[in-house]
């Protein structure tokens, strides 16, 4: 009986402590979401706003006959759920044949100068041996609408269909090599139409507010940017075009898609959902551990939604600092682990803008000698102007108007590995 007496009060006791926790730790939890919620839509406009922005869609014919037509090749375009691609693209072997062709656009676009070098003979058998497919693939980009593959936001983003990532970043490096090398071959209009089939293919991952869709997206571009400088095309249409790139909001839609407090459930779904077996203890589980993490998700959202705000309100930069070091497990210590990634992310976004400023001043250049009887002009008003901050760019002509370059005033740290070259910071003509 006296056991009884002790027992007895003591289970009252944890069940109204977890009564109390379960039901006063979600209230606590929904003021934690509300008022993080409100701090997000001051910084960055509400939610539904933004997926007003990039509306529920389905594939377009486009997308439809692309994806048919790379089915079962090294750059298959069938869309894929996470970052698994269909089986058919483990042709490995056929791909690494491809590697000079690769190295070579690198090696082209990372030179200062103008001219592009001889292709090596394995880039031109390899582009041969694809020759019939990726014709048939640049007419569909180049006739165009862009492909535009489906996008429902309310799905979560692991678990949602996107455009096939190998595939795309493997199509991509062909077709801006192929640009390159038809320019080196004196074909301008063979040059255009692959970069025109490859911007437009860029086009189906720069309308996404996905993370993953948006740093490709960025990489490519900066294979545009660099061939741009390189190739005849239309000066005053390819500016217009490289107006419209603007990485930092793009990546800030993607990032503002995925770390709201609403995103909390996504967590719930790869935490609580990876046991499927219904049971009891699952069930419990959830319920003791579900205000902890809304509580959690909550804080880690906001250390986010402050990051992104710096990173808005940031000017271009070429470095990021480290974020302070947090002590045990929590999704805010998971915050400090992310971070570094994300202001790296953004680094390259800034560097992309800088270099798509040199490429603009290039391709205004080229406009202007074309007027001006195949001369470099003497000066072009503005050319010096720079949005990153506390530099400018140098215009410098020969005597006789026949050679021309292009320099920034200071060096910029590289965003990239060590073994990724960036796009150089100066340009001189033939």
């Amino acid at each position: 009986m006296k056991v009884w007496r002790v027992v007895v009060p003591s289970i009252a006791v944890v069940l109204l402590a977890t009564g109390l926790w379960v039901v006063g730790g979600n209230a606590w939890a929904t003021r934690r979401e509300e008022r993080c919620d409100l701090a997000w839509t001051a910084t960055f406009g509400s939610l539904d706003d933004l997926k007003k922005k990039y509306p529920k869609r389905e594939a377009n014919e486009t997308a439809k006959h692309l994806e048919e037509l790379a089915r079962g090749t090294v750059f298959d375009l069938t869309p894929v759920v996470g970052s698994i691609g269909p089986e058919d693209m483990g042709l490995g072997a056929e791909w690494n044949r491809s590697q000079e062709t690769v190295d070579f656009l690198l090696a082209q676009i990372a030179k200062p100068e103008a001219s592009i070098d001889p292709p090596p003979e394995n880039v031109i058998r390899f582009l041969e041996e694809k020759r019939v497919i990726l014709d048939a693939i640049e007419s569909i980009l180049a006739a165009g609408p862009p492909p535009q593959w489906a996008l429902d936001l309310s799905v979560p983003e692991n678990d949602r269909r996107k455009p096939n990532a190998l595939g795309q970043i493997r199509l991509q490096r062909i077709l801006t090599a192929r640009a390159l090398i038809a320019a080196h071959g004196g074909h301008d209009d063979a040059a255009a139409r692959a970069l025109e089939a490859s911007w437009n293919l860029n086009e189906s991952l720069r309308g996404r507010p996905e993370t993953l869709s948006t740093l490709l997206s960025i990489a490519i571009a900066r294979f545009q940017v660099g061939i741009l400088r390189k190739v005849n095309v239309e000066e005053d249409v390819w500016g217009r075009q490289l107006a419209t790139l603007a990485p930092k909001t793009s990546l800030l839609d993607a990032f503002d898609v995925g770390h709201r407090t609403g995103s909390w459930r996504i967590w719930r779904s790869a935490a609580f959902e990876q046991d499927r077996e219904d049971s009891w203890l699952r069930r419990a589980r959830y319920l003791f551990a579900g205000p902890w993490f809304r509580l959690e998700w909550a804080h880690y959202s906001e250390v986010m939604r402050a990051e992104f705000a710096r990173s808005k309100s940031a000017p271009l930069s070429d470095h990021y600092s480290e974020p302070p070091t947090r002590k045990g497990w929590s999704l805010a210590s998971v915050s400090s682990i992310a971070i570094p990634n994300i202001r790296n992310a953004f680094v390259r976004a800034d560097r992309l803008v800088v270099d798509t400023e040199l490429t603009s001043k290039i391709l205004e250049a080229k406009h202007l000698r074309r007027e001006n009887g195949r001369r470099w002009p003497a000066a072009i008003p503005g050319i010096e102007a720079s949005r990153y901050p506390g530099a400018s760019w140098r215009y410098e002509v020969s005597h006789d108007g026949s050679r021309m370059s292009i320099t920034f005033s200071r060096e910029l740290a590289s965003p990239y590995p060590s073994n990724a070259k960036p796009l150089p910071l100066r340009f001189s003509s033939n």
